[in-house]
């Protein structure tokens, strides 16, 4: 049998599958792209920058791979450079990447500092003064546009920054329960939080009540990404819904454009929608601070 023809294959590198929204981004990869008669190979890198370097290195130089879409959390992925200067089909998605000046990368984004800043007003329209921000890795450029969102609607408002109340760490279920004693330390706790990930939030969510909060009663939570698993929390958590098919659909055209020849970069953003459920109120009487 011969080998598959370069084009009949394209790559997809994730930070991880146990997220479910790269879950179900790599769901709408595969789907979308096998309605056009191309198989996708999903790589997981297991949120490690050199495995995602290693993944770009290898999926490039593949002769049966031919183009990538980069969905991953190294934001200087020397590899990646390199086959982006050799002219190899690549698009980032989600997270952008610095590449240097010489690379330019087609990107296909959402608007993080838009959504985050629509949250953040949310809130503080419901009543809330003191609003936290519980937030992803410092260094991931979606982390700094969602901090930047918050922190600009607070000020808009009319309401200072509580340094103390903005955490960052990784977009994990764990982490989301372990800041839970950052958030009810006396009359300095907050009544709110945006959380920049849904998974995060179910964590807070599903270990409040070891800590004495109820939701929304005591502390109102909006997420950010849409997945499923929101509409199954008690209460239902509010958020942040990403784009998830149009996010895939664009990358997939995306690349399809690159692989023809040298394009002039583009750079996509998508809107998040706020969908309000039931993990926000206004807070109790006396509880603003």
């Amino acid at each position: 049998m011969d080998a598959p023809a370069r084009e009949d294959f394209i790559a997809l590198i994730v930070p991880e599958l146990g997220n479910p929204f790269y879950a179900s981004l790599a769901e709408a990869c595969t789907t979308l792209a096998a309605e056009a008669g191309v198989s996708v190979v999903v790589a997981v890198s297991g949120r490690r920058h050199r495995r995602e370097s290693t993944l770009s290195a290898q999926l490039t130089a593949a002769s049966n791979v031919g183009g990538l879409i980069y969905a991953g959390m190294n934001r200087t992925n020397d590899e990646l450079q390199r086959a982006v200067a050799d002219g190899f089909p690549v698009v980032v998605l989600d997270e952008e990447i610095d590449l240097g000046p010489d690379a330019t990368v087609p990107t296909v984004t959402v608007d993080n500092y838009g959504g985050a800043y629509q949250a953040t007003s949310y809130l503080a329209t419901m009543g809330h003064r003191r609003i936290a921000h519980v937030s992803g890795p410092p260094a991931l450029l979606t982390s700094q546009e969602r901090l930047r969102g918050y922190r600009d609607a607070l000020a808009a408002h009319g309401l200072e920054v509580d340094e103390d109340l903005v955490l960052h760490g990784p977009y994990t279920e764990q982490y989301g329960a372990s800041v839970l004693p950052y958030l009810t330390r006396g009359t300095a706790a907050p009544t709110a939080v945006f959380v920049g990930s849904d998974i995060v939030a179910v964590g807070i969510l599903s270990a409040a009540e070891l800590h004495g909060l109820r939701i929304p009663e005591d502390l109102s939570v909006v997420g950010c990404d849409g997945i499923q698993l929101g509409q199954w929390l008690r209460p239902q958590l509010t958020t942040l819904a990403q784009p998830i098919h149009e996010l895939a659909r664009t990358a997939l055209d995306t690349l399809r454009t690159a692989a023809e020849g040298p394009q002039e970069p583009v750079r996509t953003v998508l809107p998040l929608q706020l969908v309000v459920r039931g993990s926000v109120a206004a807070p109790r009487p006396g509880a603003t601070h």
